[in-house]
Order: C-alpha cells, then sequence, then structure tokens
C-alpha cells in the first residue's frame, strides 16, 4: 500500500471538515478541536502528502487542484469506513436507505417518490423516520439516516450539513367546507375564529406569527398548537377552527372538498423544501438514486 506512515483518520476528518466549511476555525468548532490544533492537522497531513491541500486567502481557505483530487478520494474512502463499521453491526445497508421525513412531504409528495424508487429499484428497500425537525436533525449527524426531507433548517442548524432546494412550499390557511366565515378576508376570518397554530419550534411558526402581527394579532392565544394532520383534521370539521399549515401536510383534504383554504397573499408565507444530507451522503449509490428522483419529483411541484 502507498498510504504515508503516520496518515491517521483524524487527519482525514480534519481535511473534509476544513474543505467544507472553508474556514480552519470554523471546522474546528464543528470538530470540538481548537484552531491551532486543525492547523497542525491539516499541516501533518499536507507533510506527508508532499502536496499543498489549500490556499489560504485572508481567512478563507481554499482547495488546490490536488485538494480537489484528494477529497473525491478521501469522501469515497470516509463513505466506506462508514459502511464497514454499519456491517460490523449485523446491519447490511447496500440495498437500504434511511430517509427521514417530515410532515409537509409525507401525505403525497415523498410516498410518490418512494413508490417511483420502488419500481426502478425493486431489491431496495426505503426505511422512514417521522418527527420535528430538530429530531430528525440529531438522527441524520448520528448517521441513524442518510437524508432528510422538508423545509431548509435555519443556517445554525445546517452546519456541517447541505441543504438541496427542490421546490416552494407555502403556507395555508384552512378550515372545513362550508365554513360561516368562507367568504370573509381573511385576515377578517382570522381575527374571529378560534386558531390551530403550528407548534411553537417548527419552522413555519416564525412566518406564521409574522403574519398575525401584521394583521394586529401578535398576542393571539390559539386553542391548539399541532402540525399534525390526523389530529388538527378532526378539530377542523368538527368546529369552526382555522389551520395555519404547510400546503403538503393537508393538499389532499383540501383537492377531495374536505378542507377550505382561504387566499391569504404574504410574502413571508412560503418556504423552501429540500433534501438535507451530509456532504459525503451520494457517495452511496443508493442513496445518489433517491436523491435524483427527489430532483425529478421537486421539479414538477407547481
Amino acid at each position: 500500500m502507498s498510504i504515508p506512515n503516520g496518515l491517521k483518520l483524524r487527519h482525514i476528518e480534519g481535511f473534509l471538515a476544513v474543505a467544507q466549511d472553508g474556514t480552519i476555525s470554523g471546522a474546528a468548532r464543528k470538530l470540538n478541536m481548537t484552531q491551532p490544533a486543525l492547523s497542525k492537522t491539516i499541516g501533518e497531513l499536507e507533510l506527508r502528502l508532499g502536496s499543498v491541500l489549500f490556499d489560504r486567502v485572508g481567512r478563507k481557505t481554499v482547495l488546490t487542484a490536488a485538494g480537489e483530487t484528494f477529497q473525491r478520494h478521501a469522501l469515497s474512502a470516509m463513505n466506506s469506513i462508514e459502511a464497514g463499521v454499519r456491517s460490523l453491526g449485523g446491519e447490511d445497508r447496500r440495498h437500504t436507505v434511511s430517509v427521514g421525513i417530515l410532515p409537509t412531504v409525507a401525505g403525497e409528495f415523498f410516498p410518490s417518490v418512494a413508490l417511483e424508487f420502488s419500481r426502478q429499484r425493486p431489491e431496495a428497500q426505503i426505511r422512514v423516520l417521522t418527527g420535528p425537525n430538530k429530531y430528525l436533525l440529531e438522527r441524520l449527524r448520528a448517521g441513524e439516516i442518510d437524508l432528510m426531507v422538508g423545509r431548509m433548517p435555519t443556517a445554525a442548524d445546517l452546519a456541517g450539513l447541505k441543504f438541496e432546494f427542490l421546490y416552494e412550499d407555502p403556507i395555508w390557511l384552512v378550515a372545513r367546507a362550508g365554513h360561516p366565515m368562507a367568504n370573509a378576508d381573511p385576515a377578517d376570518a382570522v381575527r374571529k375564529s378560534p386558531l390551530i397554530l403550528p407548534n411553537k419550534g417548527a419552522i413555519i411558526r416564525e412566518a406564521v406569527d409574522a403574519y398575525l402581527n401584521v394583521i394586529g394579532l401578535d398576542d393571539v392565544q390559539p386553542a391548539f398548537e399541532s402540525v399534525t394532520l390526523s389530529f388538527a383534521r378532526a378539530l377542523l370539521l368538527n368546529s369552526d377552527m382555522m389551520w395555519f399549515i404547510s400546503r403538503g401536510v393537508v393538499r389532499q383534504e383540501v383537492r377531495s372538498g374536505s378542507l377550505m383554504t382561504f387566499p391569504v397573499k404574504s410574502a413571508f408565507m412560503s418556504g423552501a423544501l429540500g433534501m438535507t444530507t451530509k456532504p459525503t451522503a451520494e457517495a452511496n449509490g443508493i442513496v445518489a438514486h433517491l436523491a435524483e428522483l427527489l430532483r425529478k419529483f421537486g421539479a414538477c411541484e407547481d
């Protein structure tokens, strides 16, 4: 083997972290290292490889041509090591992809993608995990899922991960068909009806609060807080409540006529929906295949 003496896993991990972050300081924080320690690690790696991997431009670190070449191989190597560790745990993941999905894609978008994936790759299996945004991000970082599909996480939550936009997902205001305020101005209807709001901490809650603030309801007390379709639908169908929720959660109910929408026109009542992954995720062929289908179906969303 032509691996230099003294080359260790920490050298590769440090290199990939700096390449992904673009700064020594940022990568050091993510690795829980000091900046001098990480700089020393990169220096040791460059010395052992006999190549300069980064150009230092101010506080930025930019991959050289040699660095870009090494990055491709390092990503592949790390993915192989992770696969080997998993296989020792008794789990063969060559034909398995684990996906975390948020409610906005669980009802229609992701099932459509999953069915097509199953038709194209009948030997493969998709394992689905649902839950709140932060919970799924933790599972992604821990390697328990391969990718996550839903609204774009905050910048702070995205550290060390990659988000790829698929389509815009508006927030709808919905109520039961035949609601007594059906023909009223949406803002007036909201003022006069009990509300179900997204849970505090849900990504869409900030946008909903901003809209309520604009119409003078910044201190409104909701009747309930939920992003769960089965629970909120039962409330809506048996009351005059109104619910702010992502389109993807209730689109089927609106199409069937059991729920109706109110035309809330606001620039901030929409957000980016996409897939969040580790930078190395698509080195796994089965994950790459699913990611490509997500892009294809996302391009067809209106």
